[in-house]
C-alpha cells in the first residue's frame, strides 16, 4: 500500500526517529513512501553523513513528488513515473 508520511513526521530534528518512522512502516503495512521534499531532507539528515541520502527504507521504495525534477535524478530517485512520462 502507498501512503504517504504523516505531515508531523520529520517536521523538526528532535521529533526525527528511526524507530518511530520504522513502526509507522511496520504498522500502516506501506509497501511505499510518499514524503515532501522537507521530509525527504529532515530524513536524509538521520542517516551517515558519508553516504548518499538514501533510496529506500526498509525495502519500500521513496517517493518525492514535490522535488524538482533535476535534483531527484541526481539522487536517483528518478525512478518515480510520473503521469506525463510513459
Amino acid at each position: 500500500m502507498r501512503k504517504s508520511i504523516p505531515s508531523g513526521m520529520f517536521v523538526e530534528r528532535d521529533q526525527t526517529r528511526l524507530v518511530t518512522f520504522q513502526n509507522w512502516v511496520l504498522d500502516q503495512k506501506v509497501t511505499e513512501i510518499v514524503m515532501t521534499e522537507r521530509q525527504f531532507w529532515m530524513f536524509a539528515a538521520m542517516q551517515p553523513l558519508a553516504e548518499k541520502p538514501w533510496l529506500s527504507y526498509m525495502g519500500r521504495m521513496i517517493s518525492v513528488p514535490d522535488m524538482p525534477e533535476a535534483s531527484q535524478k541526481q539522487l536517483g530517485l528518478s525512478h518515480i513515473v510520473r503521469p506525463e512520462q510513459i
